[in-house]
C-alpha cells in the first residue's frame, strides 16, 4: 500500500508533510527541531502512528 502524506501530527501541532517519490517523509517546516510523531493525517483522516527504531513510520489504519 502507498500513503501519501498530508501532514502529521506531534504532541498535539499539526505539520505539512508530503511523500517524495522514493516514499520518504518530508516535514515542512523552516526550524531546527525533532518531531516524535503521534498521529498521521491520510485523506483528511487522523490515524494514531509512531516511528519504529529502524525509523519506519507505522500507521495504525482502521478496519472498519
Amino acid at each position: 500500500m502507498s500513503v501519501e502524506f498530508e501532514s502529521v501530527i506531534a504532541d498535539g501541532v499539526i505539520y505539512p508533510a508530503v511523500t517524495d517519490d522514493d516514499g520518504v517523509l518530508w516535514i515542512d517546516d523552516e526550524g531546527d527541531f525533532e518531531v516524535v510523531v503521534d498521529h498521521a493525517v491520510v485523506d483528511g483522516v487522523i490515524y494514531e502512528a509512531h516511528v519504529d527504531e529502524d525509523g519506519r513510520l507505522l500507521i495504525y489504519l482502521d478496519e472498519d
